[in-house]
């Protein structure tokens, strides 16, 4: 099973919903500096303090000297910080750092996970009007930009909240990354190079993510979508994804889970699923990714071909492919196409159908609903939505069904009943109904022949009455 969710990422969350929670009533303070990407809270604001401000305790030392420029002085900081990820000096970026072996060991396998990716673009921006001073430390809201190249067409923003306490008379260093409270109310999913060690592998425009594959696993599964590329990219008429792609497989569910609409809710229940990862905050994709279940990794190696996890990924590349070609379509016909598409390399006898959806087919009456197209007829539905495109395709030619898409795309909002009886003659249901009928009598089983009289005997055979 598999879908694309769309906009689940929250990667592009605008900043006066960001700014709305920080600093005011309400705002959790940063986390004290502690081992990790998840350290332990820090005592708050002092009562009373107007908003942005926290006085000090009295037994607490004496707060540094604070410039006229507090906020260019922390920027700076991150400035030399991001420098550093794209100069790939380790070094520097731990330096940036307090002397906290856990914050040391976690930020430097942060930075080990950001050597290992294609990143053009990086950099940090301060949010000044976020500042928060608790004690003598003060946290910000912080800006990220990052870009792949050449997988995401545009960089790709995200938020963070990141602590400061003081090094010197005006300088600063970085003692946490982490705000668990904070993230859980303005974070929606975090890359898994945020949260986790990975280890990065890259192919012909492809590059995969994985958390405990073996090189043989990971390099099975880079091949496997080097096959798909070749094989989809030949198929949809759409070249704007440039006939590349990332892909994860991730045994930490953390990743899938935080989708809001994952289908079926269960990340560990799925085979693979695309998502978008926006890229601004006016709506623009960075990327189309799709991430595989690690369930699949014991069925590739190195050398070894699995037409099961073939299909699997031609099935998600097809989403990658199509992007947001097909984000004013109905589920049943992105299903569709990605079944379709998806067979299209497979020799007739080998394009398996579920035997579920075979029996059920006589009984098809209506098209699945995209609320229910992944309940638990799901199998039915895609098998349904893959003979759908079928039929077009032996009605009316082979471009029928990105016909069928593109008139979709230009009549975004329309009913799409109306868009279907408009351009087939047909209501959303006859087109199941044909569908369903071509997936039968495709895969009926042929009439035995009739058993064969015996010839007459011959004029010289006996006739023993």
């Amino acid at each position: 099973m598999s879908t694309r969710p769309s906009g689940v990422l929250a990667l592009g969350l605008t900043l006066s919903l960001v700014l709305g929670g920080c600093g005011g009533p309400g705002s959790s303070p940063a986390p004290a500096d502690a081992p990790g990407r998840s350290p332990a809270a820090a005592p708050g604001s002092s009562p009373g303090a107007p908003p942005g401000t926290a006085t000090a305790p009295t037994d607490a030392p004496a707060l540094p000297r604070v410039s006229l420029d507090l906020s260019g002085d922390l920027q700076r900081v991150l400035d030399t910080r991001a420098a550093a990820v794209l100069a790939g000096d380790r070094a520097a970026f731990l330096r940036g750092l307090t002397r906290s072996p856990g914050l040391r060991v976690t930020e430097g396998g942060y930075f080990d996970n950001l050597a290992q990716l294609p990143v053009s673009v990086f950099s940090y921006r301060l949010v000044p009007s976020s500042l928060v001073r608790t004690g003598d430390a003060y946290s910000a809201v912080v800006e990220v930009t990052l870009q792949l190249t050449p997988y995401d067409v545009t960089p790709v923003r995200t938020i963070d909240r990141f602590r400061f306490v003081p090094a010197g008379a005006t300088s600063y260093r970085i003692s946490s990354t982490t705000d668990t409270r904070w993230e859980a109310a303005h974070l929606g999913v975090q890359q898994p190079w945020d949260t986790e060690p990975v280890r990065v592998r890259e192919g012909l425009g492809v590059l995969g993510v994985f958390d405990t594959a073996d090189r043989r696993e990971a390099a099975g599964i880079v091949a496997s979508v080097e096959r798909g590329v070749t094989d989809v990219a030949a198929r949809v008429p759409y070249s704007e994804w440039g006939s590349r792609a990332v892909v994860y497989v991730l045994s930490d569910p953390r990743f899938l889970a935080g989708f809001d609409d994952l289908p079926g809710g269960d990340p560990e229940a799925l085979d693979g699923v695309a998502f978008t990862v926006p890229g601004r905050d006016d709506g623009t994709i960075a990327s189309t990714r799709f991430a595989l279940s690690p369930d699949l990794l014991p069925a590739v190696s190195a050398r070894r071909v699995d037409p099961e996890v073939d299909r699997l990924v031609r099935h998600e590349l097809v989403h990658v492919a199509l992007a947001e070609h097909d984000d004013a379509a109905p589920v049943w016909l992105r299903e569709g196409l990605a079944e379709w598409v998806s067979v299209q390399a497979l020799p007739p006898d080998r394009r398996d159908v579920p035997d579920r959806a075979l029996a059920a087919a006589a009984d098809i009456d209506e098209m699945p609903s995209d609320a229910s197209f992944n309940d638990d007829d799901a199998a039915v539905h895609y098998a349904l939505a893959w003979w759908v495109c079928e039929w077009l395709a032996q009605t009316y030619g082979p471009d029928a069904p990105w016909t069928v898409l593109d008139t979709f795309a230009t009549r975004a909002g329309d009913d799409p009943r109306d868009v279907v009886r408009d351009l087939l003659g047909l209501s959303v249901d006859q087109l199941a109904r044909r569908g369903a009928a071509l997936m039968a009598s495709t895969y009926a089983a042929p009439t035995p022949a009739p058993n064969q009289v015996p010839s007459t005997p011959s004029s010289d055979a006996t006739d023993e009455g």
